[in-house]
């Protein structure tokens, strides 16, 4: 049997039937039996369903040539026992870390871009978008829990503790990183690069996903309220 979401909708909602302009309708096929069985438990009855994603990724060129790529993902999920929260990282942990040393140096909330240059021949680069959809899995990525401070094989710092969600990269010449962070009760998301030598070429990306959340006119203020999001689940 084939039922039509439209159908149903009107059906639910007759008592505003008659002021509907249904022409909009015209050519709409129903959807399959199989299709809404896809569907159902997707949506709740008070409320919306929601997925939230900050991807952090760096790539960078020190001044020997040597490439990198360092990244992070943190996603918030609604589930049937409330928000859920998951954090990976693409990258071979292999001993606990002290923590990170980033911060804003001052007290606002939302989006924080730092660039420090003392050199030559160096290109540096801060960027945060904003995209509708999920993250897809990142590639050999480790699933780690807050509370957590690790260290990689190639000397990456991640923090997944209390106030401070991100990595941070030292090299004898640069240093880099990306962070959710609070101080002072504000939240925000940092993205820092410091060099003091040449040849070094850095990129910060952050990109944000959202899917079942009305962001519209709210654009503006969405980073401070989505950080605020995520430190409010244990950060």
């Amino acid at each position: 049997m084939r039922f039509c979401l439209v159908t149903g909708i009107l059906l639910a909602n007759s008592v505003f039937a008659s002021d509907m302009q249904l022409d909009v309708f015209d050519g709409k096929a129903p959807l399959l039996d199989e299709e809404l069985a896809e569907l159902r438990g997707k949506y709740t009855e008070s409320g919306q369903d929601f997925y939230f994603g900050l991807h952090m990724q760096t790539h960078y060129i020190d001044a020997s040539g040597a490439a990198q790529q360092v990244q992070m993902q943190v996603e918030m999920s609604n589930a049937s026992s409330g928000p859920a929260m998951r954090i990976t990282v693409a990258d071979a942990l292999v001993s606990n870390g002290e923590g990170l040393t980033l911060s804003s140096g001052g007290q606002q909330s939302g989006l924080q871009q730092r660039i420090q240059i003392a050199g030559d021949f160096n290109r540096v680069n801060n960027q945060l978008d904003f995209e509708q959809g999920t993250h897809t899995p990142l590639v050999g990525g480790i699933e780690i829990t807050i509370g957590q401070n690790l260290v990689s094989g190639s000397g990456v710092m991640y923090s997944a503790t209390e106030g401070q969600l991100g990595y941070q990269v030292g090299m004898s010449s640069a240093s880099f990183g990306q962070a959710v962070s609070t101080q002072g009760g504000n939240g925000y998301l940092l993205q820092s690069i410091k060099v003091d030598g040449a040849f070094h070429q850095i990129s910060n990306r952050s990109l944000i996903r959202y899917q079942g959340v009305d962001i519209g006119v709210k654009q503006r203020q969405i980073m401070g309220q989505q950080v605020r999001d995520i430190i409010g689940v244990g950060l």
